[in-house]
């Protein structure tokens, strides 16, 4: 597969649009089969404006993308802007659909209906969450108070019936999509012979109505879309920062004891994808003299959710077990809710009471993030990369030595996503060992630390 990456940062999202496809014009031979269209939250609510001038100009061909936070691509690094790539490949077949219904999962249903793939590779993007415009965002802090405030002195298992409730409605919103479900499905509708790659976005900095995913030049919001592409002789990576797995679950909570700074073992009561306490408290309470955060109040949530400067960047993490596969999920401890209930992006159902708070070892290097790309690579297939978008926050000195490094090894014909990590269901002949990240059987997620690459 051949590739042309076009980018603009100009202000208004129109001009940006039409730099781009100035750009374009300077190589009329180039003829796409495939247009991937990726922009930060520059142009958030303005994105329609931008597609529609590119369908009009590549309306016949599939076109897929996202709101991330930052593109790499031919020596350049970029945070702020909009990336077209446009891609040409005779001898593959590509398509690509998407569905929105209501609630999450169902969406997530209806798409992998629609998707079939014999001999190639799936591309998901979805959003990890979608913050809800003002009105839902205002009913997500009410029915989480509502929910909280019946947990207290309720027993366990009507906490646990409200807890429920709770992950319910955010799925019915298609507020939060759980990425090993969401794998799973589509897994089992290949007959699990299929690699399965996701792009999850979330936003470092999140607002209202964000992030977007964008399919067949449409602004689809909060849906989920497909990138099918049949073709032989690709090759899928998939890695993580993080030492194998143990054999037995207390071999991995030892590990992770390594993995991580653990400040506190808990035993954790949850249901669904909603912690409801920590040792019987709420999780935040039983945090706060461990961590540096506290519940957030409803007005400064709110507030923050407007003028777009709510972080979700933590260097505190919980750390859960998984029963089924040995493996580990973890997902950042931070003042996110002004409620006690904690919901998170993954159903820990199956996963071990017990659970570990800590905070997240900095003797990682910025080559540890990357590595997805260190496998050998033919310079004439077109590399598309992922990368968890923490490190250019923890390293942000050298962030911009990653562009220096990614060319030294991809050399030419390549482009990186800067996102939320990355999730993937890898049939067990492509797996390259027993990765830390294994949520469900072969299937691969946590809340930092993940890569994959994809040669086409």
């Amino acid at each position: 597969m051949k590739s042309l990456t076009l980018f603009s940062n100009k202000r208004d999202p129109g001009q940006a649009a039409m730099e781009i496809m100035e750009q374009a014009h300077s190589h009329p031979d180039f003829e796409p089969d495939l247009a991937l269209f990726y922009t930060t939250l520059k142009y958030n609510g303005k994105y329609q404006s931008m597609l529609d001038i590119f369908h009009e100009e590549y309306g016949d061909i599939p076109q897929i993308g996202a709101v991330v936070d930052g593109m790499i691509y031919s020596n350049e690094i970029r945070t702020d802007g909009a990336a077209l790539v446009l891609c040409k490949d005779e001898e593959a077949t590509i398509r690509v659909d998407w569905a929105r219904e209501e609630g999450a999962i169902k969406s997530a249903e209806e798409l992998a209906k629609k998707v079939k793939c014999e001999n190639g590779v799936i591309v998901l993007h979805f959003p990890v969450i979608h913050v809800p415009d003002v009105i839902k965002s205002t009913e997500f802090i009410a029915r989480g108070l509502y929910y909280s405030n019946r947990c207290k002195g309720a027993n366990q298992e009507k906490q646990k019936e409200y807890a429920g409730k709770l992950a319910d409605w955010c799925d019915k919103i298609n507020m939060i999509y759980l990425p090993p479900t969401v794998l799973n499905i589509f897994a089992r509708r290949t007959n699990y012979k299929i690699p399965i790659l996701s792009i999850n976005p979330l936003g470092v900095q999140v607002r209202f109505s964000c992030p977007d995913i964008f399919c067949n030049f449409k602004d689809i919001g909060n849906g989920i879309a497909a990138l099918i592409i049949e073709k032989t002789n690709m090759n899928v990576y998939y890695d993580d920062i993080f030492s194998d797995k143990g054999n037995t679950l207390e071999e991995t909570k030892d590990i992770a004891r390594k993995e991580f700074t653990i400040l506190k073992e808990f035993k954790a009561n949850f249901e669904k994808s909603v912690l409801i306490s920590l040792d019987g408290k709420p999780p935040m309470e039983a945090a706060k003299n461990l961590v540096a955060v506290s519940t957030i109040k409803e007005k400064d949530f709110l507030n923050k959710m407007g003028d777009g400067n709510f972080q979700v960047q933590t260097s505190y993490v919980l750390v859960f077990f998984c029963k089924k596969t040995k493996g580990v999920f973890f997902v950042g401890m931070g003042s996110y809710f002004p409620f006690n209930l904690y919901p998170f992006y993954t159903d820990v159902s199956d996963c071990s009471e017990d659970v570990f708070l800590g905070c997240e070892n900095l003797y990682y290097e910025l080559k540890d993030f990357i590595s997805s790309l260190r496998h050998p690579m033919d310079n004439n297939d077109f590399k598309f990369f992922c990368l968890d978008v923490g490190p250019f926050f923890s390293f942000s000195r050298e962030k911009y030595s990653y562009k220096d490094k990614i060319r030294e090894l991809a050399k030419e014909n390549y482009f990186g996503i800067i996102s939320e990590n990355p999730s993937a269901y890898l049939p067990k002949e492509m797996q390259k060992r027993n990765y830390f990240s294994e949520i469900e059987p072969n299937i691969f997620f946590g809340s930092g630390g993940s890569n994959f690459r994809l040669d086409i």
